[in-house]
C-alpha cells in the first residue's frame, strides 16, 4: 500500500542547564529520501497498530490550533511556518503547566489510501553504541519508534468531508500515570470524542442479543462469537477498523434478520470503529476478578468441565490445569 509523504519536518524540544524545556526549530523541510521514507513507513505502521488509541475533535472554545490547520490547508501559511507556530504553541502549553518534555518533534502531512493525514509525534532520541564497518565501537543515537508515547493524527479528509464528526483526531494515550490531556489535547485545541472501548463493549452486548434473537443453540452461539472474534483480531492485526457491514456479511442472515439492521435499530454503534483488544475476551471467555481471586475460562467449558450453582454461588471445576495442580499439591 502506497504512502505518499507530502511535507515532513522535525524540530527539537530539549532541557537547558536550568532543566527548563526549550525549542530548536529547523528552517527547511526534510528531503524525502530512502531514510525518511523508511522512517515514515515504520512510524505509520506502528501508529496504526498501536492499541488503546482515543479519538476526538476540535474544541469550539479554543480555535488556536484549528486556525493554524485552516491556514496551512488554504496555503496562506507555509508548512514550515505552520510547524514553527504549532511548536511554539506546544512550548507555551508546557510552560503554562510547568511541565518539562524533551525529544524530537515531528510534523508530517501524508496521503494513504486516498486520505490525507497530519501526524504530530514527540519521539524519544536514545543514545546507544554501534560497531562501524572498520570494526570500531562508536557512539550512536536513534529514534525509539517502538516506544512512541505521544502522538496525534488528524484525518484532514474526514475533517473536510464530515466536520461534525467526533473522531477525526486520534491519539496515543501517553506515558503511564499521565494523560495526554495534560498538555497534548490542549495544544491541539481538542476534546475527547468517540470511545473505542465503549463501542467494543456495546458490540459484545449486541452480538449476545443478536444470537439470542436468532434462538441459536449453545454451539451455534459459540461459532458466531468465534467468527466475530476472528474477524476483529484480523482487523487488529492489519491495523484496520471494524466495519459493521463487513461483520454483518460474515455473520450472514437468517429469516431476513441482518446484524447490521439489528444494531442500527437498537444500539449506538459507529459504522466503523477501532476494536479494543481487551474487550475481545468477552466473546469467547468468562473473566472475573475480585477479593484476591482471578478466574478466566473458555465459555464452552461452562456446563461441561465447569459447573456454576447460582443458589450457593459456587463454581465447580473438574480437571484442574496441571501447572495449577502442581502448585496446589506443594
Amino acid at each position: 500500500m502506497s504512502l505518499d509523504i507530502e511535507h515532513i519536518i522535525v524540530h527539537s524540544l530539549f532541557l537547558d542547564e536550568q532543566g527548563q524545556t526549550q525549542l530548536a526549530t529547523r528552517d527547511q523541510e526534510l528531503a524525502t529520501g530512502p531514510a525518511v521514507s523508511h522512517l515514515m513507513s515504520e512510524l505509520h505502521h506502528i501508529y496504526n497498530t498501536k492499541a488503546g488509541k482515543i479519538f476526538g475533535y476540535f474544541n469550539e472554545e479554543d480555535t488556536g490550533f484549528r486556525d493554524l490547520v485552516r491556514r496551512v490547508e488554504d496555503e496562506s501559511l507555509s508548512f514550515t511556518a505552520f510547524t514553527h507556530q504549532a511548536s511554539e504553541r506546544l512550548l507555551g502549553e508546557l510552560k503554562r503547566l510547568d511541565m518539562n518534555e524533551q525529544g524530537v518533534l515531528l510534523f508530517v502531512r501524508y496521503q494513504w489510501l486516498g486520505a490525507h493525514y497530519l501526524l504530530i509525534a514527540l519521539l524519544d532520541n536514545k543514545d546507544s553504541v554501534t560497531v562501524t564497518d572498520k570494526l570500531e565501537v562508536s557512539h550512536a543515537s536513534y529514534l525509539d519508534l517502538g516506544k512512541m508515547q505521544l502522538a496525534a493524527r488528524l484525518d484532514l479528509t474526514e475533517l473536510q468531508s464530515r466536520p461534525d464528526s467526533h473522531r477525526y483526531f486520534s491519539f496515543i494515550k501517553g506515558r503511564a500515570g499521565r494523560k495526554v490531556s495534560d498538555f497534548f489535547l490542549n495544544f491541539l485545541s481538542c476534546v475527547e470524542g468517540m470511545d473505542p472501548k465503549a463501542q467494543s463493549q456495546g458490540l459484545l452486548k449486541a452480538v449476545d442479543e443478536f444470537c439470542e434473537s436468532r434462538q441459536l443453540s449453545k454451539e451455534e452461539k459459540q461459532e458466531s462469537k468465534a467468527l466475530v472474534n476472528k474477524y476483529c483480531r484480523e482487523q487488529l492485526k492489519e491495523g484496520e477498523e471494524l466495519e459493521l457491514r463487513e461483520l454483518s456479511a460474515e455473520l450472514g442472515t437468517d429469516d431476513d434478520l441482518d446484524f447490521y439492521q439489528f444494531v442500527s435499530e437498537e444500539y449506538q454503534l459507529e459504522d466503523k470503529f477501532p476494536v479494543d483488544r481487551s474487550a475481545l475476551k468477552g466473546l469467547t471467555k468468562y473473566v472475573g476478578s475480585g477479593g484476591g481471586l482471578t478466574i478466566s475460562f473458555d465459555q464452552k467449558l461452562l456446563g461441561e468441565r465447569i459447573q456454576y450453582d447460582a443458589n450457593t454461588d459456587t463454581l465447580v471445576i473438574k480437571g484442574v490445569p496441571p501447572n495449577l495442580k502442581s502448585q496446589l499439591l506443594k
